[in-house]
């Protein structure tokens, strides 16, 4: 088996160059950025549309630098936003949210409490649940791996969040992305086994046949359940169709944003993407795919990045659910934002985050 030297110096060999950061803090190509964030890397809306809610990574982990969830409420055109923390709580609940909680607790009741200190959010989704509840489920990286569930309050002026349960992640799984469902059940995506080395795995599913990553599908009362159809390498952003029936998952080392039909266990189409990423739902039924034009240098650089935001080539693809046609509605490399993550409309803008950089930014 090659050493990890070996490893780092078979990757250095993979590239002649890397994409040099992005310092400046400007707009430019028709983006507006916002440079106040840690690693913003995916992005919800609020029940009333008062705020974005934005899931900053930190350094990915509690060792390095917790991460949290912060509001967005945009400024005037050109002008930077009003950012409020979430959680770890940045504003005091009213009593009644408070007193709330124990009505509405969602996810396995044999799931401790979440400590502020160990919170690293990573793919986030919000969602009216049947009974009306308006929910977002986070993903969560920190001294557990985890499914944090808040309940969103939203009274058109502030949003604030209150915690109403959570549901642990598989054994050996590194969970990335959520979509919630109407029961207040969920699939999640689960990217590679956390027991193998990250370095090899992430060299055999890039350029292997290594497919270790999946989705699974937990319901309330029954557990988790393996979504067949799903397997794929490095399973990154996931969606659902609005009945529930067609998960979109990405393959990120396979290229392709996969439909796959629950009721079956079958995979139905897929789409050519590059390094596909998260994936959302744009304001007429099309869903929008983040995608990723970087070597692989490039994405172990980012990784370490301390000032600035990475510059790597992105696009944002639109993809039809229906019939799986595609067409990039944005191409994007340098200032003022690269590496993108996710692109959300909101308010008539397009917004978009990044998993390795200081901002947001919106067209």
């Amino acid at each position: 088996m090659l050493s990890r030297l070996a490893l780092l110096m078979l990757l250095l060999s993979l590239t002649a160059c890397t994409t040099p950061d992005i310092l400046d803090c400007r707009a430019a190509n028709g983006l507006t950025p916002d440079c106040r964030f840690e690693n913003p890397e995916d992005l919800a809306v609020s029940p009333r549309g008062t705020a974005l809610i934005i899931s900053e990574m930190g350094q990915g982990s509690v060792e390095s630098r917790a991460g949290r969830l912060v509001a967005y409420v945009p400024g005037a055109a050109g002008s930077a936003g009003d950012i409020r923390p979430l959680w770890p709580r940045g504003s005091t609940s009213s009593s009644s949210n408070a007193e709330s909680q124990e009505a509405s607790l969602i996810g396995d009741p044999a799931c401790p409490a979440l400590g502020t200190a160990a919170f690293v959010p990573h793919g986030i989704n919000s969602k009216r649940l049947d009974d009306g509840q308006h929910v977002l489920y986070v993903v969560n990286h920190g001294t557990r791996e985890s499914i944090e569930i808040f309940e969103i309050f939203d009274d058109g002026r502030e949003v604030t969040l209150e915690p109403r349960g959570c549901v642990l992640a598989p054994p050996d799984s590194t969970t990335n992305d959520v979509v919630v469902l109407g029961d207040g059940g969920f699939r999640v995506s689960d990217s590679f086994r956390r027991s193998e080395n990250t370095i090899i795995s992430g060299l055999r599913m890039r350029y292997g046949s290594h497919r270790p990553g999946f989705a699974w599908e937990w319901r309330p009362g029954r557990g988790y359940s393996r979504l067949a159809g799903s397997e794929t390498a490095y399973a990154n952003g996931i969606e659902s169709s609005p009945d529930g029936r067609f998960v979109y998952l990405n393959g990120y080392f396979e290229n392709a944003l996969i439909k796959v039909d629950t009721s079956t266990g079958q995979r139905v189409g897929e789409v050519s993407v590059m390094g596909p990423d998260n994936v959302t739902w744009s304001d007429d039924g099309m869903l929008l795919v983040a995608s990723h034009h970087a070597s692989t240098f490039d994405l172990l650089k980012c990784l370490g990045i301390e000032r600035g935001n990475c510059g790597f080539r992105f696009q944002i693809v639109e993809v039809d659910p229906e019939t799986l046609a595609s067409r990039v509605i944005l191409d994007q490399q340098g200032s003022p934002i690269g590496a993108v993550t996710v692109a959300l409309p909101f308010k008539g803008r397009l917004y978009l985050g990044t998993f390795a950089g200081d901002r947001i930014a919106w067209r």
